[in-house]
């Protein structure tokens, strides 16, 4: 939960990061000691808010979504909600007959469907005395950690304001997220970024179910989620002609925002009044729930990123990862999917393709690709030479989980000795777990090096407390 946010002229602060300014420049951690309320970010898309059959806006939709946010406000709640329907209210505008194909046509009815959505969001909260505003975010706008913490500023003083923030990607110029077409994933973004206590899906179906509930008659409802990696569900529905997710965008934003945690439910937006049951504990809809370990610190901003590639890796990678805190080395790769740069953000998936972690790649798709499945430094040495120097392919430091890690991890603390202790998935720790046998953490797949001071810098530079391991031979 998020720490009070500041008041005028003061820089906006959160947990488990640094404050920082509007220039990104870190400043000194200020003491509080009331909570602040709780943040509820609402999600609410395209095919909530269009009527095809009468070419208009879904009115009565909207004013129940407003409603919805007035009553959270009385109950106590800080609101943000993330609204699609910006190209699907161009085309009711114009009066087409279908949201077309072609990239610049969806780029052109964005922006003239965002004023007319706005206009009628303005009106309504307005009857309320609420005062909301427009934020239009981009990918780009989260991919650096300056303009990543000017967004968290923006929100965080807008919410100090009592102001309803409504969020869209920007269609208009947001290529890559046009794509994807997924605000789903935008809302977890959202989620993450403002530090939210649950994320509700409003969406057209009341819950999420072993599989499509329209075609399969033996479909069962799933009330309660208490670990995305051992649900099995048949996602391979697409959302409406006028929408762009599915129940499998849905899961993947349940994926993120559970990690960075926060609550997440999906229910029908046709019954605002389900957001205010759930949260007073009534079963209804489907409830995700947060991780006990959250991301902090950097890892937030990097679970904020997009995924542009995919690693996938054995299972003693996996556990050396999940379980015993380690980085990621390139005899545990098995496949490299997609086409990246170092630094891109890519997921971590098992042999079977499920993602479990999230992390910035020390190398491009090609050197990674050659050198997957070495299980030395000197055979990438002798091979490709000083340029795959670097051991580790996703340093841990930047490894955040999107399933839980066990509780109790070996770690060495500053006087070398290991101990065991609760480990959370927190990128200010510095020391990786050593195995005994001091060559691999538990598995081939994972073999320490040395900490380099490069190791123990954290997300603003500062150089933490350094601990010498000895060295591993290969």
């Amino acid at each position: 939960m998020a720490q009070r946010v500041a008041q005028r002229g003061e820089t906006a602060e959160f947990p488990d990061d640094e404050s920082i300014d509007v220039m990104g420049s870190p400043e000194p951690r200020k003491s509080t000691s009331a909570a602040p309320p709780p943040v509820v970010v609402l999600k609410v898309g395209t095919s909530s808010l269009i009527r095809p059959e009468q070419n208009s806006l879904n009115l009565s939709s909207l004013a129940g979504i407003v409603g919805l946010v007035r009553d959270l406000r009385q109950e106590g709640y800080r609101v943000v909600l993330v609204s699609s329907g910006a190209v699907g209210a161009g085309v009711q505008r114009l009066g087409l007959p279908c949201k077309p194909s072609v990239l610049a046509k969806k780029q052109a009815l964005a922006a003239v469907g965002q004023v007319h959505l706005m206009r009628y969001y303005e009106d309504f909260f307005s009857a309320y005395g609420i005062t909301c505003a427009q934020v239009l975010l981009t990918l780009e706008n989260l991919s650096s950690r300056s303009t990543y913490h000017n967004a968290v500023n923006t929100f965080s003083e807008l919410l100090e304001y009592g102001v309803i923030p409504i969020v869209n990607e920007n269609d208009t110029v947001a290529v890559e997220q046009l794509k994807i077409g997924d605000n789903d994933t935008l809302s977890a973004q959202v989620a993450t970024l403002v530090h939210a206590d649950w994320l509700f899906l409003l969406t057209d179906v009341d819950a999420l179910y072993t599989s499509n509930p329209n075609v399969d008659p033996t479909a069962k409802k799933i009330h309660v989620v208490d670990s995305l990696w051992d649900l099995s569900v048949n996602t391979s529905t697409a959302g409406t002609q006028w929408g762009t997710g599915g129940m499998a965008t849905k899961l993947t934003a349940a994926r993120m925002a559970t990690a960075g945690g926060c609550n997440m439910a999906i229910c029908h937006f046709e019954d605002p009044g389900n957001v205010l049951d759930i949260l007073r504990g009534k079963q209804v809809g489907t409830v995700f729930h947060a991780s006990n370990a959250p991301v902090r610190g950097r890892k937030r901003w990097i679970l904020s990123m997009k995924a542009i590639g995919e690693l996938w890796v054995d299972q003693g990678a996996v556990h050396a990862v999940k379980d015993r805190y380690c980085s990621l080395f390139s005899a545990g790769i098995r496949k490299v999917v997609g086409d990246f740069s170092d630094q891109d953000v890519v997921s971590i998936c098992d042999e079977e393709g499920r993602e479990f972690a999230r992390g910035l790649v020390n190398y491009n798709s090609e050197a990674i690709d050659n050198v997957k499945g070495m299980q030395s430094r000197k055979q990438r040495l002798q091979k490709f030479g000083d340029s795959y120097a670097q051991d580790e392919i996703v340093h841990r430091s930047t490894i955040c989980l999107l399933m839980p890690r066990k509780k109790k991890v070996t770690v060495i603390n500053e006087h070398g000795d290991e101990i065991e202790e609760e480990q959370s998935d927190d990128d200010e720790s510095i020391v990786d777990p050593i195995s005994r046998s001091n060559s691999r953490c538990g598995t081939p797949s994972a073999a320490l090096s040395p900490l380099s001071s490069d190791h123990v810098m954290d997300a603003f530079g500062r150089r933490s407390q350094e601990l010498q391991l000895p060295a591993v031979e290969e």
